[in-house]
């Protein structure tokens, strides 16, 4: 499984999502591999899966032999994705209903770019099971495994938030639910993305500096509830 996550910040956007896939029945035993790759650049915008992860791979590499990876805005996205995503599922499971078709969730970021206007920030969900209709999303999109993550955002999240505090809320949302479903799990990526910039993926060092201060701010609250004096 997974937990993907699109967020709109004052200033951006920010795409997370862990690097978990699962391997079986998950009401059984099951196996982890946690070198999955889910979020990915489309130029100015992104792209991310959950689900079936191999399935979506596939979507992915398909809209890459046609050259349908590179977009400015959006609106241009939604627009050539679509059609491309629908005719491959209806052509591999012609025979097969949509609600019983494998289950893949995309989601997809970025900006529209309308004359005389500020950029707009969009977040779309795009679900094989519902044919891929796109579903518009007002402040942040999370797919996969959200329970804890719906709980945690309803809490924390403010559309004021800076990019970089929406950087922090991403990864801490994954964090968490990685401590509660072992459906989601790994390294975490994390990208954001700018008007009138590409998307660009975190290193390595940037996530871990965030994952360090989210966990000295639990520390804080932990000893907070503890002795009722916040550490500094």
């Amino acid at each position: 499984m997974s937990l993907v996550i699109a967020m709109k910040a004052a200033d951006g956007i920010v795409m997370a999502a862990d690097t978990r896939g699962t391997i079986g029945d998950p009401r059984a035993l099951t196996a982890i591999n946690d070198n999955y790759q889910k979020i990915f650049s489309l130029g100015r915008c992104g792209i991310g899966f959950a689900g079936t992860a191999e399935m979506g791979n596939t979507l992915l590499d398909e809209l890459r032999k046609k050259g349908l990876d590179d977009f400015k805005d959006i609106d241009t996205a939604v627009g050539a994705i679509l059609p491309e995503i629908t005719n491959c599922f209806n052509n591999w499971f012609q025979s097969i209903p949509p609600a019983n078709r494998p289950a893949v969730l995309i989601t997809l970021a970025g900006y529209r770019y309308s004359e005389g206007k500020e950029p707009e920030a969009l977040l779309y969900m795009l679900v094989s099971q519902t044919n891929f209709a796109p579903q518009l999303f007002k402040d942040r999109c999370m797919s996969g495994v959200p329970q804890y993550a719906v709980y945690l955002v309803h809490r924390y999240y403010d559309d004021a938030i800076t990019l970089d505090k929406a950087k922090a809320l991403s990864e801490y949302l994954i964090t968490e639910t990685a401590s509660q479903d072992p459906k989601v799990g790994g390294p975490i990526r994390i990208a954001e993305i700018k008007p009138n910039e590409p998307y660009r993926e975190l290193s390595e060092a940037e996530v871990a500096d965030i994952h360090h201060a989210n966990e000295e701010l639990n520390k804080g609250l932990r000893q907070f509830f503890l002795t009722g004096e916040a550490t500094r």
